[in-house]
């Protein structure tokens, strides 16, 4: 769990934690494990309000797991797992029953008969207080949430109790705060700050690419400061087929200094207290920027996670005694560990002796087994 990152020492601190998970696609029963964990250590911090990545019960994305808008026949024609997959997640929300002394948003798919929404559960008090669906659906890059959901109109802030006292609740999702960046005309968290929000919390399931926190700390910072509203951006990490999430999540207050940060590419409990006046905030220092080490630590983790959510184990790496090969054993054996990694040597008759020596000498180097297999 990350140092609780504190504000002041002013009563009535409002304290947030970003709980940032590494969620399975796929494996509800799992992932409803790792949401109740984290509401316990966020409980166990002390903590008012604790907020997960989008879509967390499901994992992101769960793709055709859930049947796309196109070709999904009326409620009860649909097939039978994906309807039961659906009716699951949704199951999950009993959860509520257990999450009484502190106040969870989580994110889920909701749906009706004729619908489905990428949303996130407002949980207080034991029960769902309300619930609030994703407005802008992004359909670019690697992203198709449009064939799977469908958009909701507008949303509002929700009260909760926080320390005996009612607060506005701002909560949007990824996509919804990125309006300025990909030029949508909907300005969600604009709204959401002047319908009274004294906080906002947005939950995403955002990739990893180079400076993407740049990218992420300019748009929190530009809005905060313009609508005067602390911002918590809570990311999901983990590896996912071909994505890998790096989780760093982000807390800016309302004049746009960074309070909060989660660890990259690890699972991480951010705690941060806010003093709703806004004195005497402890601003924080970005991390140093290495791009090497964030390009190293984001193969690795998408190789680790690819293995342990498939089931597999144990890799074969065949080393020609180049560097290509040589870069992918090193990642394996930090991903997998050095009893799970086997270098397998194949050298034909126009390998040189040097190139099936320094094959030998990488896997003794490393630690891992080592197997020569002349070929032809």
């Amino acid at each position: 769990m990350s140092q609780i990152q504190s504000t002041s020492a002013t009563v009535n601190l409002q304290r947030i934690a970003m709980a940032q998970i590494n969620p399975t696609v796929g494996d509800l029963p799992g992932n409803a494990e790792l949401i109740r964990d984290y509401v316990r250590k966020a409980k166990e911090a002390k903590a008012d309000v604790v907020v997960f990545p989008e879509m967390c019960t499901t994992g992101y994305p769960p793709l055709d797991l859930i049947p796309p808008r196109e070709t999904r026949p009326p409620a009860g024609n649909r097939k039978p797992a994906q309807e039961q997959f659906v009716r699951l997640n949704k199951l999950i929300l009993d959860l509520a029953k257990e999450i009484r002394s502190i106040t969870a948003v989580v994110g889920f798919v909701d749906y009706d008969d004729y619908n489905m929404f990428n949303a996130a559960a407002i949980i207080n008090q034991g029960r769902v207080k309300s619930v609030v669906h994703k407005i802008l659906l992004p359909t670019y890059d690697v992203f198709d949430e449009q064939r799977y959901f469908t958009s909701a109109l507008a949303n509002s802030p929700v009260a909760i109790e926080v320390q005996g006292r009612q607060v506005l609740l701002g909560t949007s999702i990824w996509e919804d705060i990125w309006d300025e960046e990909v030029g949508y005309g909907v300005k969600v968290v604009d709204v959401l700050s002047q319908q009274g929000s004294r906080f906002i919390v947005n939950l995403n399931a955002s990739p990893f690419h180079d400076r993407i926190r740049d990218i992420r700390l300019r748009i929190l910072k530009r809005k905060a400061v313009r609508l005067g509203v602390p911002i918590f951006y809570v990311n999901q990490v983990g590896g996912q087929d071909e994505l890998v999430f790096d989780g760093e999540s982000l807390a800016v207050d309302a004049k746009g200094r960074l309070i909060g940060i989660g660890k990259q590419f690890q699972e991480d409990l951010v705690i941060v207290d806010i003093d709703p006046a806004g004195i005497d905030v402890r601003e924080l220092s970005e991390p140093t920027y290495d791009r090497d080490r964030e390009m190293f630590d984001a193969l690795v983790l998408g190789v680790r996670d690819y293995f342990r959510k498939t089931g597999f184990t144990q890799a074969l790496v065949g080393l020609s005694g180049g560097i290509d090969s040589s870069l992918v054993a090193v990642i394996a054996t930090t991903a997998l560990g050095r009893e799970n990694v086997t270098g397998v040597s194949m050298p034909s008759r126009y390998s040189s002796d040097h190139s099936k020596s320094d094959a030998q000498t990488l896997a003794e180097n490393l630690g891992i087994e080592f197997s020569l297999k002349n070929s032809p």
